[in-house]
Formats: C-alpha cells, sequence, structure tokens
C-alpha cells in the first residue's frame, strides 16, 4: 500500500476510479468506434460491466473491512488488463485514424491497472499474514 495514506481508502479510491474509467468507455464506446469496423463491440461491454461489479465489490469489502470482497475486483481487473493490452495491439494492425491514438491510452490504463492490481493484492496478502513487511 501507498505509505502515506490508509489501506481502506486506496482501496476505495482504486473502487471509483474502476467505476469511473469503465463507465467512461461505456459511455464514448459509440463516439470513437465505427460499428462495421469493430464486430467485437460487445466484449468492452462486457468486461466493463464485470469492472463496474468488482469495483462494487472492492469499495463494499473496503468499507466493511471484508478482504475476500476484494477477489471478484482482482479477478475482472486481470480480465480488464488482458482486453487492454489485446485490443490495443489489434487496433494498431487492423485500425487507422482515428482509433489509433487509443493505443497509447490503453496501454498507460493498462500499466496503472497493473499497479492497483498489485497494490490490492499486497494489501490481501498481508491482511492474511503470507507476507512480511520487513524493508
Amino acid at each position: 500500500m501507498l505509505r502515506s495514506m490508509k489501506a481502506k481508502h486506496v482501496r476505495m479510491f482504486i473502487a471509483g476510479l474502476s467505476l469511473i474509467v469503465s463507465i467512461i468507455i461505456l459511455g464514448t464506446i459509440p463516439v470513437w468506434v465505427e460499428r462495421q469496423k469493430c464486430w467485437e463491440i460487445c466484449v468492452w461491454k462486457h468486461v466493463c460491466l464485470l469492472q463496474i461489479l468488482g469495483g462494487i465489490f472492492l469499495f463494499v469489502g473496503s468499507i466493511k473491512s471484508n478482504h475476500w470482497l476484494s477477489l471478484p475486483w482482482l479477478i475482472s481487473a486481470c480480465i480488464f488488463i488482458y482486453t487492454l493490452l489485446y485490443k490495443s495491439v489489434l487496433y494498431f494492425y487492423y485500425l487507422e485514424d482515428r482509433l489509433l491514438m487509443l493505443v497509447p491510452l490503453f496501454l498507460t490504463i493498462a500499466g496503472f491497472w497493473c499497479y492497483f492490481v498489485f497494490d490490492v493484492f499486497q494489501d490481501f496478502l498481508l491482511w492474511h499474514g503470507h507476507i512480511n513487511l520487513s524493508n
């Protein structure tokens, strides 16, 4: 966890950010995607809905101090990262113009999400006593 903040607040921030990013992606899909070029658009909807549900579980788990509720978010975040990386490679090779500008954005979001997954998983292991912070 970030040393200057409580773990509970960091998890709540990550859950809120997860909700915001997923809602933004769901809200802007019709704007930046041309339907005839991206027939797999339903994948984004499913992954973002999973991420929203996982964010709700993480938020509730942070409030109630139930670390088991962070596991659905960890699973959905890994699926979200995989989708971001896979779609950025696909968009880089098969699309042009406007959508090509999204590739660096997807990679940046995936990088931040990897750190968030590491942070929440480390907190989960710390809660169970599997790691030692004697650094």
